[in-house]
């Protein structure tokens, strides 16, 4: 068998002409019966091939096959060309004379099986094979794309967190265990008479002092958060985020309250509140131009002539940290005070480091021997997760930490703490 297609439809008694009329369907019909045939008897002669001249009539039919479905394409290509126009027609819903005609849609869903189309396998055989075909247009996102996101956008790992003040006190100060919940210390008080000289004969100088018994008691700082089990459930990160999120908060607080808590009974005695106040003492009405360093020197004179030992460290706002790295000698003077350091980042006066911190009111400071301020914590901070009122109805968990613990600067040392305002502490000490 190696007839060519023309031949297999005269054998069928169908010219030409008539098979150019024909549909896609119709067309499609007669060149898959073709090619069938052509497919069994290129399977024949492969199945006997014994001699050169059957590797010949095996290699001829396949390219008479080739060929015949290149020819294939190429007509039914044309048929499809002059449907595109029915179908512009259909996507207009109406004809020429203005009679409603079916849409694109309608058309292919009832014309499902009619379009057939031609693909080769490994060894260049025909086979039957299915193709669809919409209105040409532009294709965009905006209308090409339905029911989801194409391209899927890319996730950065992790949840972008809330600014928060970065925790310094706390690691200025001294830590430790509270094993009651009023925590109590004896310091002396009232001293009276001094050592001197003794004349022969004369009474030997007295010296006595009181004993005082002063305590503070154990304070509870809570905070909690209510959360779905769905959304504990379906997000996997939710809950360390929101126990970790309870604990930045929490210890915020209580380093707040180390700092200004204003005791009595129902808060922490914080540092602020215990400290002295700033005293220009011998140095009052008597700086030119004086400003915020003398303002600081000055306060660290005043705990030195209190008998303390040089200050740890100085707490100041970030605002005002800037403002002293551009205090000048002099309003005549250009050059920068030299008693202020810039060590890797660092400032400090006189070797005392100035410690930025939003803990501080702008215009205010705070200055004084940290360690002497004694934070104890009875038990760690705990978070714990449980049920509350209704929660178990509401699916519902209620995440709660809490830290239970007190501030404490003994009394003898609250001298060793001096704070003030810069603006009203430095009009103490300029000129008259």
């Amino acid at each position: 068998m190696k007839k060519t297609f023309l031949e297999f439809l005269t054998a069928k008694a169908i010219t030409q002409e008539a098979f150019d009329g024909l549909d896609a369907e119709g067309q499609s019909k007669l060149y898959n019966e073709y090619n069938a045939e052509l497919k069994s008897y290129i399977e024949d002669l492969e199945k006997n091939i014994d001699g050169k001249a059957s590797k010949d009539d095996l290699n001829a039919a396949i390219e008479t096959l080739n060929k015949s479905r290149l020819e294939q394409m190429e007509t039914l290509n044309k048929t499809l060309a002059e449907m595109g126009v029915a179908i512009k027609a259909s996507t207009e819903k109406k004809d020429s004379k203005g009679s409603e005609v079916k849409t694109v849609r309608e058309t292919l869903k009832e014309n499902l099986e009619k379009l057939k189309a031609l693909k080769s396998d490994d060894r260049g055989v025909a086979t039957n094979s299915q193709f669809s075909f919409k209105a040409v247009g532009t294709m965009l996102i905006s209308s090409n794309v339905s029911g989801g996101n194409v391209p899927v956008e890319q996730r950065l790992d992790g949840v972008n967190d809330l600014p928060s003040r970065r925790i310094r006190l706390m690691d200025l100060v001294s830590r430790g265990r509270a094993s009651s919940n009023v925590i109590s210390w004896v310091y002396q008080a009232n001293q009276e008479g001094a050592a001197g000289y003794t004349a022969e004969g004369a009474a030997k100088n007295q010296i006595d002092f009181d004993l005082v018994v002063a305590s503070e008691s154990v304070q509870k700082l809570t905070a909690y958060i209510k959360i779905s089990t769905e959304m504990l459930d379906d997000i996997d990160f939710m809950e360390t985020m929101v126990r970790t999120e309870l604990q930045k908060e929490l210890i915020k607080v209580v380093e707040t309250q180390v700092y200004s808590g204003a005791g009595g009974g129902s808060a922490l005695n914080g540092i602020l509140t215990t400290a002295t106040a700033f005293s220009a003492g011998t140095f009052a009405l008597s700086i030119d131009n004086a400003n915020n360093v003398d303002v600081l020197t000055v306060a660290m004179n005043q705990i030195a002539i209190a008998e303390h030992d040089a200050p740890s460290d100085i707490l100041m706002h970030p605002s005002d940290v800037t403002a002293l790295k551009m205090v000048k000698v002099s309003s005549t003077d250009k050059r920068y005070v030299e008693r202020l350091a810039m060590v890797a980042g660092s400032l400090s006066l006189d070797g005392v480091p100035i410690i930025p911190t939003t803990l501080v009111t702008a215009g205010t400071y705070l200055v004084g021997d940290f360690p002497l301020a004694l934070v104890l914590e009875k038990g760690d901070t705990m978070v714990q997760v449980g049920l509350d009122g209704n929660d178990f109805t509401q699916n519902l968990r209620t995440l709660l930490a809490e830290w239970r613990g007190v501030v404490i600067v003994k009394n003898n040392d609250r001298t060793a703490f001096v704070t003030g305002t810069f603006a009203t502490d430095a009009a103490a000490l300029e000129t008259a």
